[in-house]
């Protein structure tokens, strides 16, 4: 058996996990398992199977336990949502899932400092993000922030429930809108929300910690999904942007430091970290979380959504606005997506061809409004995630962007996930570890 290493994504509605080794300079690594999860009705809220995802971890670790002389596991997920360990060390309750309507609640009670929090940390106004979710837990009782000894993003809170050992993840830590330009905590944001500002800072990845089964150890990588795909998309040369394409669409460029002008807040862009520290300076926009939804409701369609959207009517000319608020978290998609359509019951081909083109509506501009914020001119867009396996959304992107459109990777998660654990095993530095996954 040889050292490897195990990496858990979490995606908004699936779990899985990948088992993967260094051999003469490439990664080789095979999805394992793959399981659907979702939120669930607790309390009032929607919140995550915390229980579930933390026996997910350890099996996982457990696979590498049975499979490999030694190893680490490494967790990546969705950003901003987070749970709350008691000063006993405990978990307080499960973590509410973004799409609660009390974050967009408490988004629109705060709505007069949006201007002051995006100069202050660089970071896109979004109902979900971690400020108003804490907000919101704070103002359902106010005695939490005595209560909670810490507040931990979800990877570092799966981590910390298996080994005791507590830290920010950066790449994870930037998406809360509580963390800085300068990468520090954000005093005035967590005024804003009424929490104190945590003892520990954001930190790095690329280090070990405890060992989660016998033999394999917690590896601290990208936790932020997005982050670890970034760099699982490497190379990326001056004129290329990247896209990742899951549930959510993540499209944008790296900066060597954040971008907080006018153009930047008015286009609602981001600045949320790399795995080295730098910055992802990008938009989040609608992905593949309607586009599934309908699949899943529409009788008669294909059991594969590529399959599906192969078949799109694209003469169709009617559109979705995927940023509507009743295509968040509607209980039917397909009812919600039928308010916006005039007209006759669509075909099935005809709503594949509504949902196509209404994502690449969404995000064909972009490329050219990213270019004249960072003053850059792009020629390419590399994909990587679920929504690459799609030809007939790459075809369109092509089309509508008028840019040359590059698979980098599916996996572009895993890849980056099981890279950053040779890095933290000090099998590589994080340059090699750039042309690893450049040759893999």
């Amino acid at each position: 058996m040889a050292k490897g290493a195990i990496a858990v994504d979490f995606g908004a509605s699936s779990a899985r996990f990948a088992a993967g080794t260094l051999e003469d300079g490439v990664i080789r690594y095979e999805i394992v398992r793959q399981e659907a999860h979702h939120a669930r009705e607790h309390q009032g809220h929607q919140v995550w199977d915390i229980d579930r995802l933390i026996a997910f971890t350890k099996s996982a670790a457990e696979y590498g336990t049975a499979h490999f002389t030694s190893a680490t596991v490494g967790i990546d997920s969705w950003g901003v949502d987070h749970g709350f360990i008691d000063h006993s060390g405990d978990l307080i309750s499960p973590p509410v899932c973004y799409r609660d309507a009390s974050h967009t609640r408490m988004f629109e009670a705060l709505a007069g400092h949006r201007a002051d929090l995006f100069q202050q940390t660089g970071i896109q106004h979004q109902p979900f993000n971690t400020i108003y979710q804490l907000a919101a837990r704070r103002a359902e009782n106010p005695n939490l922030p005595d209560e909670a000894a810490r507040w931990l993003i979800l990877p570092d809170l799966i981590g910390y429930l298996l080994t005791r050992q507590a830290q920010y993840e950066i790449t994870q830590a930037s998406t809360t809108q509580l963390m800085a330009t300068d990468a520090t905590w954000c005093p005035a944001a967590f005024e804003l929300c009424g929490w104190p500002i945590p003892d520990l800072g954001p930190t790095l990845p690329g280090f070990q910690g405890g060992y989660v089964a016998p033999n394999v150890r917690l590896a601290v990588v990208g936790s932020h999904d997005t982050a670890s795909a970034v760099f699982g998309l490497e190379p990326l040369a001056e004129d290329t942007v990247f896209l990742n394409v899951g549930t959510w669409s993540l499209l944008g460029c790296v900066l060597d430091s954040p971008n907080v002008s006018l153009e930047a807040a008015l286009g609602n862009f981001t600045n949320e970290r790399c795995v080295d520290g730098r910055v992802r300076f990008l938009k989040n926009v609608a992905g593949f979380w309607v586009i599934n939804r309908l699949h899943q409701e529409l009788p008669g369609v294909p059991e594969r959504v590529a399959d599906w959207l192969a078949g799109a009517d694209l003469n169709e000319t009617r559109r979705l606005d995927l940023d509507a608020a009743g295509l968040f978290a509607p209980e039917s998609m397909l009812a919600a997506a039928r308010e916006q359509i005039e007209g006759p019951e669509p075909t099935t081909a005809e709503w594949a061809g509504i949902a196509l083109h209404s994502l690449v509506d969404a995000l064909a501009g972009l490329p050219v409004e990213l270019g004249r914020i960072t003053g850059r001119r792009f020629t390419k867009i590399r994909v990587g995630g679920g929504g690459s396996r799609s030809e007939a959304f790459r075809e369109l992107l092509a089309q509508q962007s008028g840019l040359a459109v590059e698979v980098g990777t599916v996996e572009a998660s895993v890849l980056g996930n099981l890279a950053l654990q040779f890095v933290a095993q000090g099998a590589l530095t994080l340059e090699e570890a750039r042309a690893v996954v450049a040759r893999s």
